[in-house]
């Protein structure tokens, strides 16, 4: 059975453009219409966990389910160190995915389409992971970045403006710890972007070069 599924999601193409449209709506869409119930955002968030570990192989399938349902049994109870663990193991895994991202591309050796839909997926990615480290920041530690509603947006709005180093400065983070967390993200959105464009534009050289020399 866990092999089928892998199956359906061992297409490269087909995985990539349907975790990139899970993560735009989960990003740039849902939190824009705040609903009341956040039943549907876990379900999106467990949906782009399982294509992103699918697309891969069936260990890292095991490891993902095993971070949804961690991230999912806390739903189910106010346990404080249970979402410490669950923060822990779902934003390790998510790093995890964005290492396989820059992997693969290192591998490659020409550039595609579907190799810059990875691309983004992987910076897609690591603002959802920033998102829900400033998210769990605010809601252990209140007043770390006063919002003015303080909503599913502002929090994906803060995170994607700082990790493209934007920063227009309507939120700010105010305690040390927020402070320091924002730094890391402007930094790692900086140097994700300075290694991937790197890497897009080496190999994008030598198929050129190659070009050339035949």
């Amino acid at each position: 059975m866990l092999d089928y599924i892998i199956g359906l999601f061992k297409d490269r193409q087909s995985s990539a453009i349907l975790l990139l449209s899970c993560a735009i709506l989960f990003i740039f869409i849902l939190p824009a219409f705040q609903l009341s119930s956040t039943s549907f955002s876990i379900i999106l968030f467990s949906v782009i966990l399982f294509i992103a570990a699918a697309s891969i192989s069936a260990k890292v399938l095991v490891i993902g389910m095993i971070a949804i349902l961690t991230e999912l049994s806390t739903r189910a109870t106010d346990f404080v160190y249970l979402h410490y663990f669950a923060e822990l193991i779902t934003n390790l895994f998510i790093l995890f995915i964005v290492g396989s991202v820059i992997r693969d591309l290192m591998k490659e050796t020409t550039i595609t389409t579907y190799s810059l839909v990875e691309a983004l997926n992987g910076y897609l990615l690591l603002g959802i992971l920033f998102a829900s480290l400033v998210a769990f920041c605010e809601l252990h530690i209140p007043g770390s970045f006063p919002m003015a509603k303080d909503t599913d947006m502002e929090l994906m709005y803060y995170t994607f403006i700082t990790l493209t180093t934007a920063g227009y400065g309507d939120v700010t983070p105010n305690l040390p710890l927020a402070q320091s967390l924002s730094m890391l993200i402007a930094i790692t959105g900086q140097f994700y972007v300075a290694i991937v464009v790197a890497i897009i534009v080496g190999k994008y050289a030598n198929v050129i070069s190659n070009k050339e020399k035949s």
